[in-house]
């Protein structure tokens, strides 16, 4: 199956990215282990008021991995951002999206372009009120490597990725995924680069919010902030504890607060209609700058 979307060579590598619609310009960043098509069901929602951009992060869908012992890093996003922008030739300010760990890049593009962004909306994000980084960033990349080798060894059944994919998911989007979906989802999950990337990204979280703390002490968030976040039915510690950190990090960045219930992590894939709806929303109060 034709991919969908261009290649654009970026700090050497070939970069997966996809751009739906027309508008203002609105970009998602995928969740760790996220690739572009678990946004496929919104931004067909989206697509008739904006021009959607997703794109793969190194390992991830169709995009290269990084080379070995290199560790992902806030500032790296920034110019790979920076440059997709650029190349789509996009010169308005836009609105981010983030999708889980994903809030850690926009919040730290964010703060470093604050004339390219317009408003920021994060998703389930992550807020970490203490950062730790227990491990040496180059030991935990490294143990990563050896984690992704162990599991290339293993030869794993092709359909064990496919299985992961949609208990994270589940029960997916309403209708189902769709047949090229299943088809992607099987020739990302299948592969031998996603693993490696999960876990290379997974090791460098620590990295990354030491990365975005030091950000936040000299760049000062100037763009508005939308934070939501996805709650079970059921009334639980977990439910109370997460509302309220996700409240405090609205707080924190300086935004307003939406909760969606009952809703799991991944509900831009179960809940298109309900992430769409929030995102115009909050795209339609924010005042874009020239």
């Amino acid at each position: 199956m034709q991919p969908p979307g261009t290649f654009h060579a970026i700090a050497g590598l070939r970069t997966h990215v996809v751009v739906d619609g027309e508008g203002p310009p609105l970009l998602f960043l995928a969740a760790l282990g996220g690739n572009w098509f678990d946004f496929d069901q919104v931004t067909e929602i989206l697509r008739a008021r904006y021009t959607v951009i997703r794109y793969d992060r190194p390992g991830y869908g169709l995009s290269d991995p990084l080379p070995a012992g290199q560790i992902p890093s806030i500032a790296a996003e920034v110019e790979r951002i920076d440059h997709i922008l650029d190349e789509l030739g996009i010169t308005e300010p836009v609105l981010l999206a983030g999708h889980s760990l994903a809030s850690l890049y926009v919040e730290g593009y964010a703060r470093s372009r604050p004339d390219r962004v317009a408003g920021v909306i994060m998703l389930d994000g992550s807020y970490v009120m203490l950062p730790l980084q227990l491990v040496p960033p180059g030991w935990s990349n490294r143990l990563a490597h050896v984690a992704a080798r162990f599991i290339k060894a293993l030869r794993l059944p092709r359909s064990a990725g496919i299985k992961g994919h949609a208990i994270a998911t589940s029960p997916g989007p309403p209708g189902g995924f769709t047949a090229a979906q299943r088809y992607w989802i099987s020739e990302v999950f299948n592969g031998t680069r996603f693993p490696r990337a999960f876990l290379v990204e997974q090791a460098a979280f620590g990295v990354l919010n030491s990365q975005l703390v030091a950000l936040r002490r000299t760049h000062p968030l100037t763009a508005p902030v939308h934070v939501v976040s996805a709650l079970p039915g059921r009334r639980t510690p977990v439910r109370l504890f997460w509302n309220w950190k996700q409240g405090r990090y609205a707080r924190f960045l300086g935004g307003s607060y939406t909760p969606v219930i009952p809703a799991r992590h991944f509900f831009i894939v179960q809940q298109p209609d309900v992430a769409a709806k929030l995102i115009g929303d909050f795209a339609a109060g924010v005042t874009v700058r020239g």
